[in-house]
């Protein structure tokens, strides 16, 4: 399996597990984002155990993101609307 950007094992990058942070060493770990491990405990969860975005679906991998019961996505996309200047419709002068 080729990588974009692997080409090169000494460049120096490193790529890290999305819900550990363990460094990730196989080009199957790596294209996975996750390493064997959680993989390995991600496939042994039941349907009971799994928690999914309110907003979007999307299964919830990192702690933070069950606390809040959003994925990361989402809680950037509802920041930004929150945060998004309000438009205020001015009544036309001279009309009645």
């Amino acid at each position: 399996m080729k990588l974009e950007g692997l080409d090169d094992p000494d460049s120096g990058e490193h790529f890290f597990c999305s819900s550990c942070g363990a460094q990730l060493e196989t080009i199957d770990e790596i294209s996975h984002h996750f390493c064997n491990k959680c993989k390995q405990l991600k496939a042994g969860l039941t349907e009971d155990e799994m928690f999914f975005c309110w907003a979007c679906g999307k299964q919830l991998l990192q702690m933070g993101e069950v606390a809040q019961g959003l994925c990361h996505g989402c809680k950037a996309s509802i920041i930004r609307k929150i945060q998004a200047p309000v438009k205020k419709s001015m009544p036309h002068s001279g009309q009645k």
